[in-house]
């Protein structure tokens, strides 16, 4: 088993989007809701660092695996492709610090969103969602595969930070938050 440091640098701004765990208070409208719980959005560690879930980062450089290899750019011999190697061959034992805490946490980012979120319902809501624009992490990648070459995962970590990203409203579903790019990379 071999173990990847990567540090990264946000070129985007992140903003995650976990669900809220409170509950609405008493005739508590949406909207007052909202403006009371939107800093849950952010994924905390116990130091009450913002994190980017752990989770998160293994869909991320899985995905980016599979999209590489559908395009025919990363192959193995044939028309082999390395996605079931990432999938079973990496683990992400824990979340990453980006360099930002919660209780620093300003003014939310509003998107005017889907009320209940079927875009096709036509009901839209202000939503508020936290942002940070300058972050960066280490991230931690455990290569439990040994076939899986250096510069194969090289390109795909590259590859996740420009074409995939972390958080909401991501490159991966068309967006433009969350693009990274990779400053530092060893493999032990």
């Amino acid at each position: 088993m071999r173990v990847a440091t990567i540090k990264i640098r946000g070129i985007t701004p992140y903003s995650p989007s976990k669900a809220f765990t409170s509950e609405k208070k008493d005739k508590e409208s949406p909207e007052q809701f909202d403006i009371r719980c939107w800093r849950e959005h952010a994924h905390v560690n116990s130091k009450n660092e913002v994190v980017i879930p752990s989770v998160a980062i293994g869909k991320a450089i899985v995905d980016t695996a599979a999209f590489l290899g559908k395009g025919g750019e990363l192959q193995k011999k044939g028309s082999a492709k390395w996605t079931e190697n990432f999938i079973r061959g990496i683990a992400i034992a824990q979340s990453a610090p980006i360099g930002c805490n919660a209780d620093t946490m300003k003014e939310p980012e509003m998107i005017y969103a889907h009320a209940d979120g079927n875009p096709k319902s036509g009901k839209r809501v202000w939503r508020r969602f936290p942002i940070f624009h300058d972050w960066g992490a280490t991230l931690v990648v455990h290569i439990l595969d040994d076939s899986i070459p250096v510069d194969v995962f090289k390109r795909v970590v590259e590859s996740c930070g420009l074409f995939n990203g972390f958080g909401r409203y991501s490159a991966r579903v068309g967006g433009h938050n969350g693009r990274f790019i990779v400053e530092e990379l060893s493999i032990k």
